[in-house]
């Protein structure tokens, strides 16, 4: 498999994380998460408006020097910016890597039974009550400036699906030439 750089998207609970860490053990790509970068950041005393930019230019100036070094590399991130799959893509144009986008998604049911069920970072949403208090999370999220729907070409994943078959698809895309 030739050395590639994959983005991982979706919202809050849909897999991404796992699917990441599964496709990191399968191909022995290096999984960098955001989150692990911003709850640092927030650790340390960073706002929540300053530990959010901070992460994804942490998360992106270490996937360029990784790349760069020739490790294939999962970006564990939500992708709700827009500049997020140009700035992945431009790395991997950079250093001569293939570029794909993984989007996670499911029923709004599971994505909150999963948040209930999780341990989460400071960064990271942990137990809403009902669909409808994800859906307002969801969408004061997404109307944050800068943010926008996935408009690069990419794989849709329905996590709902056991792993292995998710594993599978994603295997596939990223054997495949749709990068």
């Amino acid at each position: 498999m030739r050395r590639f750089l994959l983005q991982m998207a979706g919202p809050p609970g849909s897999g991404k994380s796992t699917l990441a860490c599964a496709i990191g053990g399968a191909t022995g790509a290096i999984v960098l998460d955001k989150d692990v970068i911003k709850s640092a950041a927030l650790n340390a005393g960073a706002s929540e408006e300053l530990a959010g930019p901070l992460a994804y230019d942490v998360l992106f100036a270490i996937a360029f020097s990784l790349t760069e070094l020739g490790h294939s590399l999962v970006l564990d991130s939500p992708s709700f910016f827009s500049d997020i799959p140009r700035k992945g893509e431009e790395i991997a144009r950079r250093v001569g890597a293939q570029y794909f986008i993984v989007e996670c998604c499911c029923r709004e049911e599971i994505l909150v039974q999963r948040l209930g069920g999780r341990r989460a970072l400071p960064s990271q949403w942990s137990a809403i009550g009902s669909v409808d208090a994800y859906r307002t999370m969801l969408q004061m999220g997404l109307s944050r400036p800068g943010t926008g729907p996935l408009l690069h070409p990419h794989l849709m994943v329905d996590t709902s699906q056991p792993l292995a078959v998710c594993l599978q698809e994603a295997m596939e895309y990223l054997e495949s030439d749709q990068s």
